[in-house]
C-alpha cells in the first residue's frame, strides 16, 4: 500500500514536471517567433549595403561614377521617429565634409545632420521631401541629396564600410552608456538596432547633448 502510494505520488510529479516543461517551451517558442517577427521588422540591415560607406554623423554616400547619392542611416530614422520634413540646400548649393547637408523635423524636435563629403548639390529627391515616410521602409534607397564631389579621392577613406560602421556604432553605445546616458541602454535594443522613436524618451537638455554626441550636430 505505502508502495502504491509512492509511486502514484512518482507519477504525479513526472506530469506536473511534464506540463510545466511544455508550458516553457511554448513560451520560448512564442519568444523566439516575437523576436523573428522584429527581425524582419528591422531589415533592411546596415551590413546589408554593402555598395555604401558611412558616416560617422550617421549619413551614408553612394558612389555613382561622377556623381554620389547621399542620405541618412536606418539609426537615425529610427532613433527619431517618423520624420515629417526634410530641409535641404538648394541645387547649385556648396556643402562641405562635417558641415551641415539638411534638417530633419520630427514632432516638436529637429536634427541638422553633417555632409558624409564636399561638394556641389545637382539634384534632390523630390519625392522624398514629399514623402520622407517612406525612409521608415527603405532608409537605404531613398537618398536625400545628389552631390558631385569635389575631393572625393581624400575623403573617402575617412568613411566607413558597413562592417566597420557597425563596430564603430556598438563601441559609441557602450561608451555614451557608460559615461553619462544610461538611459540610452534602454533605447537601444540588440547590436546596433536602435528602438523606434527612442529620441522622444530624452528630455530637452538630454536630447540636445545627444543629439551632439551621437550626429555632431550643432
Amino acid at each position: 500500500m505505502v508502495f502504491a502510494l509512492i509511486f502514484a505520488t512518482f507519477l504525479v510529479a513526472i506530469a506536473v514536471d511534464a506540463l510545466v516543461i511544455k508550458r516553457l517551451a511554448e513560451r520560448k517558442a512564442k519568444e523566439l517567433a516575437k523576436n523573428e517577427a522584429i527581425d524582419q521588422y528591422l531589415a533592411p540591415k546596415v551590413e546589408e549595403q554593402q555598395n555604401l560607406l558611412f558616416h560617422q554623423g550617421h549619413t551614408w554616400v553612394r558612389v555613382l561614377r561622377a556623381v554620389v547619392e547621399v542620405g541618412l542611416d536606418d539609426f537615425t530614422n529610427r532613433f527619431v521617429g517618423a520624420i515629417t520634413k526634410i530641409d535641404v540646400p538648394e541645387v547649385g548649393a556648396k556643402v562641405e565634409k562635417g558641415q551641415r547637408a539638411w534638417t530633419i523635423h520630427f514632432g516638436e524636435r529637429s536634427l541638422t545632420q553633417m555632409a558624409p563629403i564636399s561638394g556641389r548639390v545637382i539634384e534632390v529627391n523630390h519625392e522624398l521631401l514629399e514623402n520622407p515616410g517612406m525612409l521608415a521602409d527603405a532608409p537605404y534607397q531613398g537618398w536625400v541629396v545628389k552631390i558631385l564631389p569635389e575631393a572625393l579621392a581624400s575623403e573617402v577613406p575617412d568613411l566607413y564600410t558597413p562592417s566597420r560602421f557597425l563596430k564603430w556604432i556598438d563601441m559609441q553605445k557602450a561608451r555614451l552608456v557608460q559615461e553619462s546616458f544610461p538611459e540610452l541602454g534602454m533605447a537601444y535594443g540588440d547590436g546596433a538596432q536602435m528602438i523606434n522613436g527612442a529620441a522622444s524618451q530624452l528630455d530637452d537638455d538630454k536630447w540636445e547633448a545627444i543629439a551632439k554626441k551621437l550626429f555632431g550636430s550643432k
